[in-house]
């Protein structure tokens, strides 16, 4: 039943009963029927609440399965979940044939964007590193392209939330029909759209994963998917695929000049800066009033990617509806995202989907009633923002987030500010709702930093937040990022707690370590390292020891970090009210 709160549709929780009796259906539907299997033939028996087994076979050491060589043999078992009759969640599990090559691990694998593939590179690295692994085409076939959004609502309700919960089931069922035994500890990675399904995952199924990494998760999805538009209509106003309203090379020519102004903020020269937070640059020095290197409307543009989303498109100072682009990445801007991602469309398609004419978003898009409409319409879908992870806390689950500086597709603010939402929300979870409600409201930056630094800590028993210097949207740009999740993966002899994020929070869920720091990697072509840096734990920040390579991570280490009250602004109070409000934001009955 739809009800609604603060504005916001919502709709009624799947109770944790519904969800534990779903998962012990499956095993016990499995172990019953299918004994302890001896052999990969048996598993195409086991049948869970909405899927069923449609091949299972033995794949050999050195097979290529589209594109991937399988390092190891293996029990492939492929299948489809229905849970509604629009459903087809075709997925993935891929076992070690014997009890002695398993961990008794299991990891789920998200997918970035619009998904509609398995994610094969990821399943080939996780058999030979001693996983049950599993992937899904998260209920549609084809890359980024809106197509499949029109005319199928429950398409978009697995690939918004229920595909995970699907194949992390079945994957447990096969894995104790399999090897006679359940699945010790079991985990989850994913970037972009996959660290979305990531805080799905602990909001909204705490008892399916112990383990969680959320690379530079879209969990505020519909201010997102706006934001999205908001940089298409910004960077290519004209058309899809237009002409560009500023060049490669003066974009570049600005991450230069913000270099130059705060790149030894830090104490260190070196092509990266630590926190852009704390830079300031004024973008009008390169203006018509500066030294000419941008034309005006060039200067308005920046400005717009620097301010993120407000609800008049013509005023800059009017609401601010979400943050944006942080200063040092201009060179990495996207101004094809919005139709090369297909997310214009996807407003039209799923919205706005009985509109004649068609709904075209650049002619018809605003930030005002079109995204309320939009946001009321897929949160429940696809939004994932809520600070209350009690249940998954609650029974050990460990959370890593993390997050490049230089990702423009998903401002890097919302990793932050969910940070502060956290320990906002150990402040007030125990009193009534709407004196929660009245707290929110009267927020001050100085209330947020305050409260950071008392509640820090205990949020950081459950919760890491890791923010990369110069990378962009899950990888790329110029620093070093090598530290799996989603993110770039490091050499398998990298592949450990210290630089690797997914043995990091095994550690953490298995040992009870924290990761204090993760160090990132870069490589070269032919594989050398050119550059490790240790990335600490938010608010953290690395410290050069004075001497030794700046390359090597050795020669840094990381500094306790007090926030002050200026480390928190007026825009972030926009992501952590969006955060504390949707704390009771509730998934559509399966």
């Amino acid at each position: 039943m739809q009800r609604t709160r603060g504005g916001l549709r919502t709709y009624r929780r799947l109770p944790a009963a519904g969800i534990g009796s779903a998962m012990t259906f499956g095993l016990a539907v499995a172990c019953s029927s299918v004994y302890a299997a001896d052999d990969c033939a048996s598993l195409a028996a086991v049948t869970t609440e909405d899927s069923t087994v449609t091949s299972a076979t033995v794949v050999a050491a050195g097979t290529s399965i589209s594109g991937s060589v399988v390092p190891v043999e293996l029990c492939r078992v492929q299948g489809v979940a229905r849970p509604s009759s629009d459903s087809e969640i075709k997925w993935e599990v891929w076992l070690p044939q014997t009890a002695a090559e398993w961990t008794g691990r299991m990891k789920v694998n998200g997918t970035g964007g619009y998904a509609g593939a398995i994610p094969y590179a990821r399943l080939a690295q996780d058999i030979g590193d001693g996983f049950v692994t599993a992937g899904s085409n998260m209920g549609h076939d084809g890359g980024e392209s809106a197509a499949w959004t029109l005319g199928h609502p429950e398409k978009v309700k697995d690939w918004g939330l229920r595909a995970h919960y699907s194949v992390g089931t079945v994957a447990k069922a096969l894995a104790a029909a399999h090897f006679g035994k359940p699945v010790k500890h079991s985990y989850f990675e994913g970037c972009s759209n996959g660290g979305r399904q990531a805080m799905m995952m602990a909001q909204n199924y705490p008892d399916l994963f112990d383990g969680i990494v959320s690379g530079a998760p879209s969990m505020f999805y519909p201010d997102l998917l706006m934001w999205l538009l908001w940089t298409g209509k910004t960077l290519t106003p004209s058309a899809p695929f237009g002409p560009p309203s500023i060049s490669n090379v003066k974009r570049a020519a600005i991450t230069q000049r913000v270099l130059q102004a705060c790149d030894a903020n830090d104490g260190l020269v070196d092509g990266q800066i630590t926190n852009p937070r704390a830079c300031k640059f004024d973008i009008e020095t390169m203006g018509p009033s500066g030294d000419g290197t941008l034309t005006g409307d060039e200067v308005e543009v920046v400005k717009r990617m620097y301010g993120g989303t407000h609800r008049d498109w013509n005023n800059l100072d009017s609401e601010q509806r979400y943050t944006g682009a942080k200063h040092g990445s201009e060179a990495d801007w996207s101004p094809l995202f919005a139709d090369n991602g297909g997310y214009g469309p996807f407003i039209g398609h799923f919205v706005y989907s009985e509109l004649t004419p068609p709904y075209e978003w650049r002619r018809d898009i605003n930030w005002d009633d079109v995204y309320d409409h939009a946001k009321a319409m897929l949160s429940p879908l696809t939004a994932a923002p809520s600070p209350d992870i009690r249940r998954f806390t609650r029974r050990g689950g460990k959370l890593i987030q993390m997050h490049g500086w230089n990702d423009s597709v998903v401002p890097p603010d919302g990793s932050i500010d969910y940070f502060f939402a956290l320990t906002q929300w150990e402040k007030l979870q125990k009193l009534p709702s709407g004196e929660v409600d009245e707290r929110i409201a009267e927020l001050e930056p100085e209330d947020v930093a305050e409260t950071a630094n008392e509640f820090g800590p205990k949020v950081r028993q459950f919760h890491r937040l890791f923010m990369l210097p110069a990378t962009g949207h899950c990888g790329g740009s110029t620093g070093p990022n090598s530290v799996g999740g989603g993110m770039p993966e490091p050499p398998k002899a990298y592949r450990d707690a210290e630089h690797h994020v997914v043995s990091a929070v095994i550690r953490w869920v298995e040992q009870g370590v924290a990761p204090d720091m993760i160090v990132a990697t870069k490589f070269d072509a032919a594989g050398n390292l050119t550059r490790s840096r240790p990335v600490c734990a938010y608010p953290d920040e690395p410290v050069y020891h004075g001497s030794g390579d700046i390359n090597d991570a050795v020669n840094f280490s990381c500094d306790k970090k007090k926030l002050q009250e200026h480390a928190v602004t007026r825009s972030d109070l926009v992501n952590i009210r969006n955060s504390l409000t949707q704390r009771q934001l509730e998934l559509p009955n399966r």
